[in-house]
Parts: C-alpha cells; structure tokens; sequence
C-alpha cells in the first residue's frame, strides 16, 4: 500500500502516547505483550505466520500505540478473501486486540479502531475490507457494539463424548485436585468412572450402528498433510452462493501451517476418481484432567446437498474409527451438517452432559460493513456470511 503512514498524538491520564501503524521491529513488542496478556509462549515465528506470511494482503494490517518506546495496545487485523457470486473481495478479522494492564482504560482501544476505520475507508475499493468480524467475549463485545459492530450469533460447540468416566472423575475430585469429598474413595470414584464410560459406549456404539447415510460408496483416505490444491478443488467445484470465506490454494497453504499447531490429519473423500469432501482435525491435550480432544476444524465443500451430506458422514465415520481412544470429538464448525452431527451423537455445550462438565466459549459473532450502511455485497446480504465466519473462530 501506498498512502502515507501517518502518526498521531493521543492524550489520556497525563500520559502521552504515538498511535501508528505497525513498523518492523513491533513485534518483539506484541509477541511480549501476547505472552503477558494470554500466558502463553508464542514466538516471532509464530507472529510472522500470522501477520507477515498471510496471502490475503502484502503488509501487516496493524495499528498500535506506543508510549515511551514500548508497544503498549495494539488493534490487528487478519485478512481473509470473502466471495459474493463471481465478486471477491477482503474481509478482516479483529483479533490479538490488546491493551497492557497499566495503560487500560485509557480510551486506547476505542481511538485505535476508529483510526483504523477511517485509514481504511480512505483506500481504494478494492485495497480495503468490505467486512469486519470478530468472535468476542462477554469483555470486548460493548466495545465493539460502540463501534458499529452488530452481535447475533452465539458459538455453539457440538461435543461427542466417549469417556464420559474422565470428565465424572475429574468433577468428583474438584478442580482443585483436592481429593474426593464425603469420604468417597478413589477407587470408588475410579470404578463410578468405568461404569460412566462403558455406559457411554454403549450408546454411542448404537447410534453408530443406526446412522443411516450411505456411506460405503465412499473411499475415505487418510493423509499426514494438508493437500491444498486437491481441497481447494473440492472448495471450488461446489461453492456457496452466499458471502463466503475463500477456500483457495493460498489459503490452505497458509492457515494450517500455523508453528506448533499442525494438524493430526486430513480426510479426502472420494466417489470414482472425484474428491467429494475434505475434513481437517487436530488433536490436543488438556494437562487439567489429563484428557485428550480430538477437534474437526475444517470441512469443505461449504455446500451442497445429500452427496455432501453423506460424504462427511463418511469421513466422520473414519475420524471416529481413528480416534475411539479419544476422550472427546467435538466441532465448533457450523458446516458439519446438523444430520451428521445428530446421527454420530454430538451434543451442543448448552446440553446435558457437557453443560455440567465444562463451560461454553462464551463468544459471539459481530461484523459491521467497513462503510456504514453497506450491509451487502454483490447483492448479498454480509449478515448471510455468519456460518462461515464461525469457520475461523
């Protein structure tokens, strides 16, 4: 890009700070900052994928605020392509919005959006965002509700759970791993679990025997990498009509090569020599209740009719195979069809029995047309593009 980079000086509590746009060298900054803020370990190489590898734009779509020669606050974007018809166009995500704990409630927040906003505005059509969307807490969401953005869309989490008797133990012994109450015993607590857990099995075992789909057609592959041009294929040989993410080679290559957090494995799905449909999955452990999840993270096509229906109920059927061991399979990802996931025994979080053992994300979707009152594109309507949006939570 090639408008001027242009600073400004911003007053609050007696203190002075330089609002900007991100300059190499920031991100030794935002990388402490996101370490501080999250407690996590990321690296400059993690912030490099994210923000300097992304095919979507050529620079990092950042502001930030300085005080004193430190990164203080910072308001990133991650760009994507959205697709409306034959129209594409960039969307960004507001995501890493942070604040340091001694420069809060300064306004910061707020001045660095709305410059953002009005820098962007100002570009040429096709250089700015036509959409901006968030996933935001109970937090950040008013902040982003003063700026314009619109909220309707809750994360629901879809969970298959297949030992039940872990999460059971591990609410009997508490949180704290303070021991089992009442006298209870651990052996008792242990043997309550193995119950639980075959229990569990059995039923989930029957669903599985009654799931309807036909899904012996298929060839189901399994593969240890992401094959971007045969997904991007796949995206694009049934794409939907609505405002949609772009699911093309660039993006493939991109988003599943974050450092550190390589997928487990990718299904094709074949009919004859066509793939039909792709399912991404990770794999992870939580160290609190020593239980591993098993996340399906991405599904393509985006859409389609009972051939895509059946052709993920294939490769949720080899997931499920593959990871019988797993403790939970879940989905945050609204394009696992609802018959899939009915079928193969995911539960919302908001049900019995995940609503007792563990808590909802608590996100919401928000998005707001970058120029007020342009809540369309191409003749489609940016609120349509809520399922997909969700795809990158």
């Amino acid at each position: 890009m090639t408008e001027t980079r242009a600073t400004e000086t911003y007053r609050a509590a007696d203190e002075e700070y330089t609002l900007r746009w991100f300059e190499p060298g920031d991100e030794a900054d935002f990388v402490a900052l996101f370490n501080e803020i999250w407690s996590a370990e990321r690296t400059t190489e993690w912030f490099d994928w994210r923000y300097r590898d992304n095919p979507s734009v050529d620079e990092v779509t950042m502001l930030v605020a300085e005080h004193e020669g430190w990164v203080v606050a910072t308001c990133p974007f991650l760009a994507v392509r959205v697709r409306a018809g034959e129209v594409t166009r960039l969307a960004f995500l507001s995501t890493d919005v942070m604040t340091a704990s001694d420069h809060r409630r300064r306004g910061l927040f707020e001045r660095l959006t709305r410059m953002a906003l009005d820098r962007y505005a100002a570009r040429p059509a096709a250089d700015r965002p036509a959409l901006l969307f968030n996933h935001a807490n109970r937090y950040s969401q008013p902040g982003f509700e003063r700026l314009g953005w619109e909220y309707s869309s809750p994360q629901v989490r879809y969970n298959r759970l297949q030992r039940t008797g872990s999460y059971l133990v591990d609410r009997v012994r508490g949180s704290d791993g303070a021991g089992s109450p009442n006298g209870v015993t651990e052996a008792a607590v242990r043997l309550a679990g193995s119950a639980a857990t075959a229990a569990n099995r059995a039923a989930l075992a029957l669903a599985d025997r009654q799931a309807s789909f036909d899904t012996e057609r298929f060839a189901v592959e399994r593969r240890d990498d992401v094959p971007a041009a045969t997904l991007a294929a796949c995206y694009d040989a049934c794409r939907p009509d609505a405002v949609h993410v772009v699911y093309d080679e660039p993006f493939y290559e991109w988003r599943f090569s974050e450092p550190g957090n390589a997928p487990e494995a990718t299904y094709l799905v074949r009919e004859g020599d066509r793939v039909v449909a792709g399912l991404i999955v990770h794999r992870g452990r939580d160290e609190r209740n020593d239980t591993q999840t098993v996340t399906i993270s991405h599904v393509t096509p985006a859409a389609g009719g009972p051939e895509r229906t059946a052709a993920i109920a294939a490769a949720v059927e080899r997931v499920l195979a593959d990871f019988s061991d797993a403790d939970l399979v879940r989905t945050a990802n609204p394009l696992v069809p609802p018959a899939v996931r009915r079928a193969y025994g995911f539960l919302p979080d908001g049900r019995l029995p995940m609503s007792k053992l563990a808590e909802p994300s608590g996100l919401t979707l928000g998005r707001r047309p970058l120029l007020d009152g342009e809540w369309t594109l191409n003749g489609r309507p940016l609120r349509g593009a809520d399922p997909y949006l969700w795809t990158l939570a």
